[in-house]
């Protein structure tokens, strides 16, 4: 069964744990799932979840470059090369950093960064 993203925080949904604390038993397909769940982190609604990509597309995705949005800073991490300054290893992903990852320009958090195409 193919699992589902949060597209507000990040929060996976994994039809094999389900949801238990929300009533949401292990094997339940993200489509089973009623209308008025919401996530359990950020309590967006069912209709802010995406379903997470493939192998390939992920794999595609993963060497992809995202620019610090934040006034005239305009850092962009470069997977393949990583951020010596935050001891982040050439190869990770932008969504494998850390979540308390921050620019090493000007300190903005995840949040304030955006793929580049």
């Amino acid at each position: 069964m193919k699992k589902y993203v949060c597209s507000l925080c990040r929060w996976e949904y994994d039809p094999a744990v389900g949801d238990p604390d929300s009533g949401i038993a292990p094997g339940t397909a993200f489509e089973d799932i009623p209308e008025d769940w919401v996530c359990p982190v950020c309590g967006a609604s069912k209709a802010d979840f995406e379903a997470e990509e493939g192998e390939a597309e992920k794999a595609e995705s993963d060497m992809a470059m995202w620019q610090c949005q934040v006034g005239n800073c305009g850092y962009i991490y470069r997977p393949d090369k990583g951020d010596r300054k935050g001891k982040i290893p050439a190869g990770t992903s932008f969504e494998d950093l850390p979540d308390d990852w921050h620019c090493p320009v000007c300190g903005a958090s995840k949040k304030m960064f955006k793929k580049l195409a």
